[in-house]
């Protein structure tokens, strides 16, 4: 395919969520820590899924106490107020709702136990003014 260029990158299950966000970094403009946790909340979510076919039910045990005990060690054993604030900063910057929903645009789509994951950019160039 002509204006194609195709790089393969090795990762983990669970780092392949900080690169997707990293590669929206445009769309998001989240700060490094704010792209850390939510990339966790994202991890979380997707194994939730591999479980649980009932949506709303996934989005209400995301944010159950376990969970959110599990995101927190694993975003090195932060308290719960520094846990509460980067929230507050995910719903401030509009990826999380006022609900604790992750908004829709920044949920990959992975299939149940995928084992790669392919994410297309397509670049449309503006007229530049002369």
């Amino acid at each position: 395919m002509k204006n194609t260029s195709l790089k393969n990158i090795k990762t983990t299950k669970r780092q392949v969520y900080l690169y997707w966000l990293k590669f929206l970094r445009p769309y998001h403009h989240l700060a490094p820590r704010e792209m850390e946790a939510l990339s966790t909340l994202l991890y979380y979510r997707q194994e939730l899924s591999n479980q649980i076919d009932n949506e709303e039910l996934v989005e209400k045990l995301l944010f159950s106490q376990e969970i959110r005990r599990k995101v927190k060690a694993d975003l090195g054993g932060m308290d719960n107020g520094v846990f509460n604030n980067l929230l507050t900063a995910l719903r401030t910057k509009k990826v999380l709702t006022k609900e604790n929903k992750i908004i829709r645009p920044l949920i990959p789509r992975m299939e149940k136990d995928a084992n790669a994951f392919n994410l297309i950019f397509n670049f449309e160039f503006a007229d530049e003014e002369k």
